[in-house]
């Protein structure tokens, strides 16, 4: 899922059984606005963003990559809660 932290808009998602790259991937194809207009992406530390698939993404927007600090879950805080009421 892919949260804008301005307005805590679900902007883009996929769904799948396994945490996989094609899942990032296919999350940045489900986006309706430009990709352009994304500046930065924020993640965490997760092997799923560690690949070259999602470098080349960000690299063809000229979008930055942010990453949480290690050990420090408040970096995700936004989408954490998200995902909190998905689970309920």
């Amino acid at each position: 899922m892919l949260i804008d932290l301005f307005n805590r808009e679900i902007i883009g998602y996929s769904v799948e059984t396994n945490k996989i790259v094609q899942l990032v991937q296919e999350t940045f194809y489900s986006i309706i606005r430009p990709l352009k207009q994304i500046t930065l992406f924020h993640n965490n530390w997760s092997n799923e963003f560690k690949n070259k698939i999602i470098d080349n993404i960000l690299s063809t927007f000229n979008t930055k990559q942010s990453l949480s600090n290690k050990s420090y879950p408040y970096d995700n805080a936004g989408a954490e809660t998200i995902y909190k009421s998905f689970k309920k």
